[in-house]
């Protein structure tokens, strides 16, 4: 795995967002938001489109692993919430 790749993943591992932008991950990795983008496009079976934005518009995006750890009442409080991070 490239070393970007290697950040971005360990970024949407980070204990501390359970929902990312794609501007948050840049900023935690120092990494430009396109090479992040192109990350999410091309894995698409490890991260998460959430259906709803944050409450600044940006979409926000998960890991499949932190997706599948929360418990259901973690998944509805998110549902509810605006999120980010």
């Amino acid at each position: 795995m490239a070393v970007d790749e290697e950040k971005i993943k360990n970024a949407f591992g980070n204990k501390k967002y359970t929902w990312r932008t794609v501007r948050g991950v840049a900023k935690e990795t120092g990494l430009d938001p396109m090479i992040v983008t192109k990350y999410i496009m091309t894995h698409e079976d490890e991260i998460v489109k959430s259906s709803m934005p944050n409450e600044k518009g940006e979409t926000l995006f998960t890991s499949r692993l932190n997706r599948r750890s929360q418990s259901p009442w973690v998944r509805i409080i998110s549902a509810v919430k605006n999120r980010g991070g």
